[in-house]
């Protein structure tokens, strides 16, 4: 019973501090709070005042609204969407390492896209614009169901009056703030579905200023509270032998540290801070637990602010734009009215010269008549002229002078200038980005708290990271060019010697967070193609960097066309995410490439030589069978010339009486000639290849060749031998 009295104690004291911080801050932001509530009124067109609106209503009179600042501020917010802001890591100490800094700059993009951080950052951003401030906040939440793994969030808040803020932070960040209540008001019905065993009853009113639904219990509804404070705990801080730091969290603490082989080398007075939260009504504590983090999960984005005897005056884009806009609404529509308002063109004519016909000149300033008929005579029946029509005064000049002037006024008060009004003709390049960096100054202040605040997310991101991404999983860590992997964090492995390592461990060192400004991913690609297209003329060049060209291009086919590019170039095989720096990588691929060319070049080299080896072994060839074919020739013309001049000489010596005879020995000697063996040669070359029949057939003498020679005289040709 009494630790029952104790915790019911103990809740109690929670709520009412959380309402006491609550009745504090709207006492400390009242002015603020009234004031934005009123700029966000008047940026969404309610721009003319109650006592002047109604008496002009009652009037009939118009009240016109021609909303300027709306677009206005457009420019400015939709200028920061096109240069968002992006998150760099770099490692702070000894233990920690580039590759796993990458690995969490990864993570970290992963969060935002996982999570629509883009709408968070652009409603906080259009609220400061709008009235001076907005919030987002950092939250963790499980995959799945039925999954043990959280995931950390960056959730959007949508209206910044529910969020009551610790008025006693300095820092444009936030991040030195100690306590933050978050309102959100639930259907009874809802709220009993999750909360079945919780007091719905109870009445406690209380309203704060811009929050239209501040009242904690309603007939209908009621609103919970998120409760953030920082408790401190006084602690003495031990460091260890290793270099590590710990508190003493237990009576066993130093047996933990000798068995462990470490002794204390320092120890000093410290604190041990911690962040509590709570969801409460304002009956009973629903929920607590300790938050992961060492910050306040809310991130604040100022818009401008100065101190005024003490307090902090908060403000946006519209807060100073009021008087010129109304001004402007007040003229245009005194303007307008005049025009309106001004009498018809009237017609002068004689009394009477209507008469038969009042319809139609009762109507001439309403419709188009095609005729107009009149008498000539008036009342009396003297003769009247042809009636005229009388011209309306013009507008007031001094009226439309005097809107050119207020429009005029509303933008140097805004620091934004119309294009129409600035100069035209034939300007630099310089010139115009001047007129645009004075553009972008004069509202600069704006972005660059917005930075400061993703800044301080990328802290509170940091800091959770090793202690919810503390065991083995797989994510997707996405690049700086936006394109996803997916890696293994914490993943532990045993070595060839048995050494147990973590690899990829995100638990380990410490990280500080740096902010990259400038054009968005889209934008880069375009510059990049841009400024690379005129260097990739150069063919060295582009066989260096060709795949780089193609990768940023957004046609459809461009990422295949640079991985074929990349598979061909050596030095696109630098793996950032290996351990080899990429410079000593960049080294290996050049000097692997100049080994393959050296390799390209002995092999070209040896074909070279081989070819002319085959070369001079076919000339031998060649010479051979020329020599060959040569003495065969010269073989066979000297045994035929033998033969035939003894066969000459025996013809001679032959009586004119044997003639039939004779003639029958010389025709058998012609075909004693060895016509089997010069066909059998013949064969034989022009068996052998092309090229070598062509250059033994012009490397023969001529002269020697018997089938070339002319042929012998024909001597009488014998008459066939007469049967024996």
């Amino acid at each position: 019973m009494a630790d029952y009295q104790a915790q019911t104690s103990s809740a109690d004291s929670r709520i009412n501090e959380a309402i006491k911080f609550w009745r504090l801050v709207n006492e400390a932001d009242s002015n603020n709070r009234a004031e934005a509530l009123n700029d966000i009124k008047f940026a969404a067109g309610d721009q003319w005042p109650v006592e002047i609106q109604n008496s002009r209503n009652v009037e009939a009179r118009p009240c016109l609204t021609i909303n300027k600042i709306d677009a206005y501020i457009r420019q400015v917010t939709n200028q920061q969407r096109q240069q968002r802001p992006r998150l760099k890591v770099h490692a702070v100490n000894n233990l920690a390492d580039y590759k796993i800094a990458q690995i969490i700059e990864g993570i970290c993009r992963h969060i935002e896209v996982n999570s629509n951080a883009d709408t968070a950052y652009d409603t906080a951003f259009d609220y400061a614009v709008r009235m001076g401030w907005g919030y987002w906040r950092i939250n963790t939440r499980y995959v799945s169901e039925d999954s043990f793994d959280q995931e950390i969030y960056i959730d959007t808040i949508d209206n910044p009056f529910t969020v009551y803020f610790d008025p006693n932070s300095l820092l444009p960040d936030g991040s030195d703030a100690e306590r933050c209540l978050i309102t959100t008001v639930l259907d009874k019905k809802i709220f009993r579905e999750m909360y079945p065993n919780a007091n719905d009853g109870a009445s406690f009113v209380q309203r704060s200023t811009g929050d239209d639904t501040a009242s904690w219990i309603t007939k209908e509804d009621i609103r919970l509270a998120e409760f953030f404070y920082i408790e401190r705990e006084r602690a003495k801080l031990y460091l260890l032998s290793d270099g590590t730091r710990h508190f003493a969290d237990s009576n066993s603490f130093f047996e933990r540290v000798e068995a462990a082989g470490l002794t204390v080398i320092d120890e000093r007075e410290s604190f041990r801070k911690s962040v509590k939260w709570i969801k409460m009504t304002a009956m009973e504590v629903l929920e607590e637990k300790t938050w992961a983090g060492k910050y306040i999960p809310v991130v604040p984005c100022y818009g401008a602010q100065v101190i005024v005897d003490d307090k902090r005056k908060k403000y946006g884009l519209v807060r100073f734009a009021k008087d010129p806009q109304r001004m402007y609404n007040f003229w245009r529509t005194s303007m307008t009215e005049s025009i309106a308002l001004a009498p018809k063109a009237k017609w002068l004519l004689a009394e009477g010269q209507d008469e038969g016909h009042e319809n139609e000149w009762a109507l001439a300033n309403i419709k188009s008549s095609p005729v107009l008929r009149y008498k000539q005579k008036d009342i009396e029946g003297v003769p009247a002229p042809v009636p005229t029509r009388l011209q309306p005064e013009p507008p007031p000049i001094g009226i439309m002078e005097a809107a050119n002037a207020i429009s005029a006024d509303l933008q140097m008060v805004l620091g934004i200038l119309d294009p129409n009004q600035l100069p035209s003709g034939n300007i630099s390049g310089k010139a115009l980005a001047g007129q645009q960096n004075q553009v972008d100054l004069s509202n600069f202040h704006f972005y660059d708290n917005m930075t400061r605040s993703i800044r301080h997310t990328g802290k509170i991101i940091l800091d959770l990271i090793p202690k919810i991404y503390d065991t083995q999983r797989v994510m997707r860590i996405i690049g700086t060019d936006g394109q996803p992997s997916m890696d293994t964090i914490n993943e532990q492995k045993t070595t060839d010697g048995g050494v147990q390592v973590v690899l990829n461990d995100v638990t380990v060192g410490e990280y500080d967070v740096v902010m990259d400004t400038g054009p968005g991913f889209m934008s880069k690609r375009q510059q990049a193609v841009d400024a690379m297209m005129p260097l990739m003329a150069k063919p060295e060049l582009f066989n260096v960097a060709g795949d780089l060209v193609f990768r940023n291009m957004d046609f459809p086919g461009a990422d295949v066309i640079a991985d074929r590019l990349a598979a061909m170039n050596p030095l696109a095989q630098i793996d950032e995410k290996s351990d080899v720096p990429p410079q000593v990588q960049m080294e290996l691929a050049q000097a692997k490439k100049a080994v393959q060319d050296m390799q390209n070049q002995m092999s070209a080299m040896q074909l070279a030589m081989k070819q002319r080896a085959d070369i001079e072994q076919v000339k031998q060839d060649s010479e051979t069978k020329r020599e060959l074919m040569r003495q065969t020739a010269k073989a066979h013309n000297t045994e035929t010339m033998a033969e035939v001049k003894v066969n000459d000489q025996n013809t001679r010596s032959i009586t004119s009486q044997n003639k039939t005879e004779i003639e029958a020995i010389v025709q058998l000697l012609l075909h004693r000639m060895d016509t089997s063996r010069l066909t059998a040669e013949i064969e034989r070359r022009n068996a052998d290849q092309a090229q070598y029949a062509q250059i033994a057939a012009q490397d023969i003498d001529m002269g020697q060749n018997p089938l070339l020679e002319p042929a012998p005289p024909q001597m009488p040709q014998a008459a066939p031998p007469m049967a024996q």
